[in-house]
């Protein structure tokens, strides 16, 4: 028996009206099944989600009126429509389902990383599902619900959420401590490394971009340090590349990294010990990957992530675009024993891909050539135009000359001869809302996907 789980948190659950340490429980067990049980759990728990929408929701009455129901198989989950964030945009209110009781719907809103903020809302009883995942996803890394956990974040949004009494008070409930790595400076790393030096973590969960910026500088000024209480760095929220994933084991001293995928709106999935893509959290969520056309794509091919998220039903996602592309595994069995379906990498977000006229180039291209040398602090690659690319770049100290050229016949080898390079030495690069740092903003993505 966990103390600290199945007394105070199921406690904490009870007086709350929640769900979540039953729901973590059932995920304990449910993980151990095999793909045609998964399957089926997925279908019935769709078709429930399905003619509850049907019936509930003024905008899927509409958009489901041409749909038979209960669907058959999972294979006809590609009849229906799909969501996009413009969707929620405009219709929100309509999306809501009219017998859910106002007290169950919490609104939330998207960090604006691609530049436009979307509000929609969670289902309060979802949310129990939804977090049960995640506390699976740290007992697959070795951690456990009730351990101290550090918690290094980005967004305004999430920032001025923190400062709420009840916040914080939940927060020391959990034995969390949240640290912002919206602005960093090295006065401010310092102060965060001797937090948790003091505070002794058995895990850290953050953006990548920020907790790689803790890992340089702990390798840099206290590259001797003790981390051995440390079981696991949990990275999630942007893309993590495989020099941050180097970055961070190194300073921690380990293959601690476990890469998460998931964004707001929808928890997805994790690595387990294996690091060979990310487990989905089938029991909650349906993942898709389809093509241009909107056919479903093989494993091994690249296309669009579609989520349906089987949990929220005050507010359903069914077929949500969440606007990133990624690759499918085969349907094979972990090395962990797990039968989860896996999706094998996420390869950015599709505004994260430069778009030219024979090829499309994504981001791992650019952070290669970034990662060869020192002299860079900052990089955003921009496209606006299909023959011409903008680099933005922060120089430091080491900059020069040489690595200048470098990167600019490194960019030009990857394009074809008609489109031009830019280079910008420029002072900073703008931060999104978020807290999010893009090293790619192209206008140009969809026009492929």
């Amino acid at each position: 028996m966990n103390l600290y789980q199945d007394i105070f948190f199921n406690s904490l659950d009870k007086l709350r009206g929640r769900k979540t340490i039953q729901r973590l429980k059932f995920l304990r067990q449910s993980q151990s099944w095999n793909i045609d049980q998964i399957k089926q759990w997925q279908l019935e728990r769709l078709n429930e989600l399905l003619i509850h929408a049907k019936n509930n929701s003024l905008y899927y009455k509409k958009h489901l009126s041409n749909i038979n129901l209960p669907l058959r198989s999972l294979s006809e989950i590609t009849k229906l429509p799909i969501l996009t964030k413009d969707n929620i945009r405009e219709y929100k209110d309509s999306i809501k389902c009219s017998n859910i009781s106002n007290d169950r719907f919490v609104e939330a809103r998207t960090g604006g990383s691609t530049g436009v903020p979307m509000f929609y809302f969670w289902d309060k009883m979802g949310m129990d599902w939804n977090r049960g995942s995640v506390y699976r996803s740290a007992e697959w890394a070795g951690t456990a619900l009730g351990e101290k956990t550090i918690q290094m974040s980005g967004s305004h949004f999430d920032y001025s959420q923190s400062q709420k009494l009840i916040t914080k008070f939940t927060l020391f409930l959990q034995r969390y401590r949240d640290l912002s790595v919206a602005f960093l400076t090295d006065d401010i790393l310092e102060e965060y490394y001797q937090q948790v030096i003091k505070f002794k973590p058995t895990s850290i969960w953050g953006y990548a971009s920020g907790i790689t910026a803790l890992a340089k500088f702990i390798n840099q000024h206290h590259p001797d340090s003790d981390f051995s209480y440390l079981k696991a760095i949990m990275t999630s929220s942007e893309m993590l590349w495989p020099e941050q994933r180097i970055i961070i084991n190194k300073a921690f001293k380990g293959e601690k990294v476990f890469n998460q995928y998931g964004s707001r709106e929808i928890y997805i999935g994790s690595e387990c010990n294996a690091h060979n893509g990310y487990h989905v959290h089938s029991e909650v969520i349906i993942a898709e990957i389809i093509d241009k056309d909107g056919n479903s794509c093989k494993p091994g091919e690249t296309g669009r992530v579609i989520l349906t998220d089987l949990s929220n039903k005050a507010f359903p996602f069914i077929r949500y675009e969440i606007g990133d592309i990624g690759i499918l595994e085969k349907e094979l069995k972990c090395s962990c024993g797990m039968e989860l379906p896996r999706i094998r990498q996420i390869e950015g977000r599709i505004a994260d891909v430069i778009v030219l006229k024979d090829r499309i180039l994504t981001p791992p291209n650019f952070t290669l050539i970034f990662s060869d040398y020192p002299g860079v602090k900052l990089y955003q690659i921009r496209q606006d135009k299909l023959d011409e690319i903008i680099v933005l770049i922060v120089p430091d100290e080491s900059f020069n000359d040489s690595l200048k050229k470098y990167i600019y016949e490194s960019i030009k080898s990857m394009v074809n001869s008609s489109t031009s390079v830019v280079l910008k030495i420029v002072d900073d690069i703008e931060v999104s809302e978020s807290g999010k740092r893009r090293f790619i903003v192209s206008s140009l993505g969809h026009d492929y996907f």
